[in-house]
């Protein structure tokens, strides 16, 4: 049964439906209960802010909102003392009246809650079909405080102290001096992805938390969990909260493996966003941005193959300057979802057109041993694989010196999933034979060959072949005019313009029968060749 979550109330204030959204991505979620509709307790007015970018404020009508503020007030009580004072900065919630043609709105809830199923032995028959109520229960408590637009401080009932919760499925901008060990100064939309927390989960409010595992932890032995909102109006904790976020275009989607219920519905509304550009996918969310005339491209090859530790380098991101003017990224980041590394751009570092640099995962030497390689100097492997029995994946965002996001690669696509390459590139031959008696001779009978159909050239970055476990990304810059041939060996070699090596020290492809797939690094299927 699908479920999740749903954009009833976007409607013509976001200009309506995609045409070019599938149906059931649309859909994806039950229906906002009869209560939600009728009360609409949850309308995001979000909007420009003088100087900062949204202003996010819970609206309701002025008699829920005072039961709403009931029902907190009554948690805080139950709490009184227990909880002690920090130097954290609160939020206020203020009651206010927008009308849809002041604000872009936005209402999300998950579907009312009903008695929890079995749990189903994870990873989940189905990704995208996952509700919410299968997810264990771990906690039920109050809001102490919210510390930024992904954590909070939370006290379980019966308890005397809180602990610190760090939200799954979503990673927000970072506020300074809060676990941010990168910027000294508030990022691009942590701001404003506080105040909507803040005001989705004000002090004493109460609170579910779930997760697939009572032990899951993250940095600094923060609880990860799925936030609930009490639902006044429905008397359940039935408010995704990231939910609320990935859908003001206030967070990345950030996966963990072991968590990954909810991670299909909140990439979904997280790709919603950009499409629409919402909230920190417009690069001018929080102001003018510096070389405003820049277009820039970020690809990111997150397959090293067999163990991605034993080869952090084998993970790189590809940022190309597409536009018609130099542009420099001195001083800017390179990042993927996760806070364990970023890369700074080193002074100097101007693209001039279709110019590039390739940033790799692991140490090394910039400039070796080709002029555009640069390093993050990662020990161990930083990009998040896809998985076929969960979902799964990463991001590579590009921020200027402001923060503001200027380009991003996501991957696996769950929107807009077409590509230039469909219909022009494919696969015209394979041959699978080897006859050689030496392994590396017979690998080098076997063979692929991909062909150019389009009307022009196409460049392979972002491009690999894909046979059973095994993958080939393509040498960084290759490129295939219209009409021409690439033919890439399975064996090891010398390459040239129209040949490359998979670099295997045997034959790979099985004589009788298999299929070679051509994908993009987003996961979408360019060709495919059976025999």
């Amino acid at each position: 049964m699908m479920t999740g979550y749903r954009l009833d109330a976007i409607g013509s204030a976001l200009g309506g439906a995609r045409n070019d959204v599938p149906g059931h991505v649309r859909d994806i979620g039950k229906t906002v209960s009869r209560d939600l509709r009728a009360l609409l307790p949850l309308l995001l007015g979000l909007f420009l802010h003088r100087r900062q970018s949204f202003r996010c404020w819970l609206i309701t009508s002025e008699n829920r909102y005072a039961e709403a503020r009931a029902v907190g007030a009554a948690a805080q009580a139950g709490v009184g003392k227990a909880y002690p004072g920090n130097t954290m900065r609160r939020f206020a919630m203020f009651p206010v009246t927008l009308t849809l043609a002041s604000a872009m709105v936005l209402a999300l809830s998950t579907s009312p809650a009903h008695a929890a199923r079995s749990l189903p032995e994870f990873p989940f028959p189905d990704y995208t079909a996952v509700d919410y109520t299968q997810i264990p229960i771990q906690e039920t408590g109050v809001v102490d405080v919210v510390a930024d637009g992904d954590t909070i401080r939370f006290i379980e009932n019966g308890a005397t102290e809180y602990v610190t919760v760090r939200l799954l499925g979503i990673n927000t901008p970072e506020v300074r001096g809060f676990y941010s060990r990168n910027r000294e100064a508030d990022m691009c939309g942590a701001v404003a992805a506080t105040d909507l927390l803040a005001s989705l989960l004000p002090p004493g409010w109460p609170v579910q938390l779930r997760s697939l595992n009572a032990g899951s932890v993250g940095f600094d032995g923060r609880l990860q969990r799925y936030a609930f909102a009490w639902n006044p109006a429905t008397g359940a904790y039935d408010i995704d909260v990231q939910a609320a976020l990935a859908s003001a275009g206030l967070a990345m989607w950030f996966t963990v493996a072991d968590e990954a219920a909810l991670s299909y519905p909140y990439a979904v509304l997280t790709s919603q966003a950009q499409l629409e550009r919402r909230g920190i996918w417009d690069p001018q969310f929080c102001g003018p941005v510096e070389q405003p005339e820049a277009s820039l491209s970020v690809i990111a090859h997150w397959n090293a193959g067999g163990n991605d530790n034993a080869n952090p380098n084998g993970e790189y991101a590809i940022v190309r300057n597409t536009g018609g003017s130099p542009v420099d990224l001195s001083g800017w980041l390179l990042r993927d979802s996760s806070l364990s590394s970023w890369f700074t751009f080193p002074d100097g570092s101007v693209l001039v057109p279709d110019d590039y640099r390739v940033v790799h995962a692991g140490p090394g030497v910039p400039g070796q041993p080709n002029p555009r390689d640069l390093y993050m100097g990662s020990p161990s492997a930083l990009l998040a694989n896809t998985s076929g029995d969960r979902f799964t994946g990463d991001g590579v965002y590009l921020l200027d010196r402001s923060t503001a996001i200027r380009s991003w690669f996501e991957w696996p696509c769950v929107l807009d999933c077409t590509d230039p390459a469909q219909g022009a590139l494919t696969i015209t031959d394979v041959n699978p034979i080897a006859t050689a008696k030496r392994p590396a001779r017979a690998a080098n009978q076997e063979y692929i060959v991909i062909e150019n159909r389009g009307a022009t050239e196409i460049n392979l970055d972002g491009y690999y072949l894909k046979y059973r476990g095994a993958s080939y990304p393509f040498l960084v810059d290759s490129r295939i005019a219209p009409g021409r041939k690439l033919t890439v060996f399975i064996g090891r070699g010398q390459p040239t313009r129209r040949t490359q090596y998979w670099g295997r020290e045997g034959p790979l492809l099985r004589n009788k029968s298999g299929t070679v797939d051509l994908l993009s690094e987003r996961n979408v299927p360019i060709a495919s060749k059976t025999w």
